[in-house]
């Protein structure tokens, strides 16, 4: 063990680093084991590293937590494993791994993708495994994801994820897949650029918890993001496309909440307040991907990002020119989501008459979704129907899992 900081810190500072350890760490320790184990192994390792974390709230308190308190996660996740493959007779594959040594670990398998969290997302995202399961199983191992978490980006039931996860995770065990070579990493990008937006999705919009934004997903998307948009096999125009979508997003992060940690809307921000540096290079990469004759749906939710974040004030967004780009992304990919966002460009400059008929339409696609019912209740608001758009406020109240989209909504209910 890495000697003990000097201050003995007590169960809820022991709590808190363990948290955020995990929430920053488990992605990163379960593609290193799994270059070391083979993502065969994959619910070992989640189970084994799930274990350190525990010893490490046991230990602490009393020992203090270490220098380098990943590397000791880490060591203790990996001999978890061996321990668990030994007493399950499986050992002759690690018979020249020392269980005290780190060094298996810092070993780099010889192949393009010399990040371990990347190769790992491309190899959960084997042809092998169906294109849902591929990105569940991802967002679960990647980004540390819990089945409410996944449920919520699928707009599915927490039953279904569950079963899909576990077809996934005996499939990996049927399948023992391994690493890709350099010929299938441009065939599987499109399932590793979904769970990336996913996880963007979350970052920006946590569904759970006390925190309103998750700016440790958020900038993980963006620095796998970066990796990909600088590989020779992967910087392709849409990934610049996706990354100038970070970009400009993540450029509001600072603005989109008050001192209390309450929902400001994008018509309440400080636009002083928005990382110009951070819109510079979103422009920069949206840029880039305007090369080739591939347009796809990241390239037009980046425009969408950028009219936003080049308007001077709220008032004067560009909202025909935003119809438009919905009106394409319904095309390129049609969802009740993307039909919210276009109903609600479209009250902007036709009226509020034509989008609520148009929401009406969405009622039961997107029935447990708390900004379908947040939209219902502000155009309800706005065409005088008080009782009604209370009743949406509440609906949305019912549905969400993250306090400050609670005290958002509490306010709204009071106000209306």
């Amino acid at each position: 063990m890495n000697s003990a900081k000097s201050s003995q810190p007590n169960n809820t500072e022991t709590a808190d680093t363990v948290a955020h350890l995990f929430r920053h760490q488990a992605g990163r320790m379960t593609a290193a084991l799994s270059r070391v184990f083979g993502l065969e192994h994959l619910e070992l390792i989640e189970d084994a590293i799930q274990d350190a974390m525990v010893k490490a709230l046991k230990l602490w308190p009393f020992r203090g937590i270490p220098d380098n308190p990943e590397a000791w996660l880490i060591r203790v996740a990996r001999n978890g494993v061996i321990d668990n493959l030994r007493r399950d007779k499986r050992t002759e594959p690690l018979t020249d791994i020392e269980p005290e040594s780190n060094d298996a670990i810092e070993v780099r398998f010889a192949d393009e993708l010399d990040e371990d969290v990347l190769r790992m997302m491309f190899a959960c995202c084997s042809p092998r495994i169906s294109g849902d399961s591929q990105v569940a199983l991802t967002l679960r191992a990647i980004g540390g994801f819990n089945v409410r978490e996944i449920a919520a980006a699928f707009l599915a039931q927490d039953e279904a994820i569950a079963k899909l996860l576990t077809r996934a995770k005996q499939k990996l065990r049927d399948s023992e897949l391994e690493f890709p070579p350099p010929a299938e990493i441009t065939e599987r990008l499109e399932p590793v650029l979904k769970v990336l937006y996913l996880m963007f999705n979350e970052g920006y919009s946590t569904s759970n918890g006390e925190s309103p934004v998750r700016n440790d997903l958020c900038f993980e998307a963006i620095r796998l993001a970066k990796l990909l948009a600088g590989h020779r096999l992967t910087g392709i125009p849409k990934v610049h496309a996706m990354l100038a979508l970070f970009m400009f997003q993540t450029a509001r992060i600072g603005a989109r909440f008050d001192e209390n940690g309450d929902i400001l809307r994008l018509s309440e921000q400080d636009r002083g307040r928005w990382d110009k540096r951070m819109i510079a290079d979103g422009l920069r990469h949206l840029r880039s991907s305007a090369t080739g004759n591939e347009l796809s749906e990241y390239h037009i939710e980046a425009e969408i990002a950028s009219i936003h974040s080049l308007a001077s004030d709220f008032e004067s967004t560009d909202w025909k020119r935003l119809i438009g780009c919905y009106d394409r992304l319904a095309e390129y990919r049609p969802s009740p989501v993307v039909a919210l966002n276009r109903a609600i460009a479209r009250a902007k400059v036709f009226g509020y008459e034509i989008s609520l008929r148009e929401l009406e339409d969405l009622r039961v696609q997107l029935a447990e979704y708390p900004l379908f019912h947040i939209a219902l209740a502000d155009l309800k608001s706005e065409a005088g129907q008080i009782a009604d758009a209370r009743e949406s406020y509440n609906r949305a109240l019912q549905l969400t899992g993250n306090a400050s989209m609670y005290r958002f909504l509490r306010r709204k209910i009071d106000e209306s």
